[in-house]
């Protein structure tokens, strides 16, 4: 972990050093069992090890980090009912947001989504960052055009939750593809005018993407 930012003077240090350790733990930075140990932040951030307690002891209450009496601390590991719960939220709200998008879609609209697939499908043997801006973008597209302005936060805030898996499910082999697959069904059913198609569509790609990720997360030993 870096020192902190010096951009960042007027922020308390704690702070600084929790935001700076969530992130990497949330992007995927910092992996699941990772150790996180006290002395050694410490001495490469210049801070005391209580500071680096309570920034440990808060990241725990998030459930980011497990404490082990004696043992010390990592990253946690990921649980199976963690990503079936929030896995069936997100389609289930992400699923009325694109039905809803459908009902009012314009035909500039659709152009602008197929023209947004194409470069998807354009960017799946390139940088996974880049074709990840452009899938959150497919996604958004639908949330933005639902005209249901409680259900677009509720979608912004659960997604906060996302974002520790995004670079794992990046790494999946052929998740890409299949994700561009799943939107091209997507599609069809807006460019065939049936809402609840759509809904249907969005609701099981996000199904997929959990088995998949699932999967891959029990072939590397990262559940509990």
């Amino acid at each position: 972990m870096s020192a902190p930012n010096p951009a960042q003077k007027n922020r308390p240090l704690r702070e600084t050093i929790y935001a700076d350790l969530r992130r990497q733990i949330l992007s995927g930075h910092l992996l699941p069992g990772s150790r996180l140990v006290e002395s050694s932040l410490s001495a490469s951030l210049k801070v005391s090890r209580t500071v680096i307690r309570e920034v440990i002891k808060q990241l725990e209450l998030e459930g980011l980090v497990r404490i082990t009496p004696y043992k010390g601390t990592e990253v946690s590991r990921f649980s199976l009912q963690d990503i079936e719960e929030l896995y069936v939220i997100q389609g289930a709200l992400e699923g009325l947001a694109s039905g809803l998008a459908a009902q009012g879609m314009k035909k500039k609209d659709l152009r602008e989504l197929h023209s947004l697939h194409e470069r998807l499908k354009k960017s799946v043997r390139k940088d996974p960052g880049e074709w990840q801006k452009l899938n959150i973008a497919f996604h958004q597209f639908f949330i933005d055009q639902c005209g249901n302005r409680r259900l677009h936060g509720l979608i912004k805030n659960h997604r906060d939750q996302f974002a520790r898996y995004w670079r794992i499910i990046l790494s999946i082999p052929g998740q890409r593809e299949r994700s561009n697959e799943d939107h091209e069904k997507i599609l069809k059913a807006l460019d065939w005018g049936e809402p609840r198609k759509v809904r249907l569509a969005m609701e099981e790609h996000i199904g997929q993407s959990a088995r998949n990720l699932i999967t891959f997360l029990e072939e590397h030993a990262f559940l509990i």
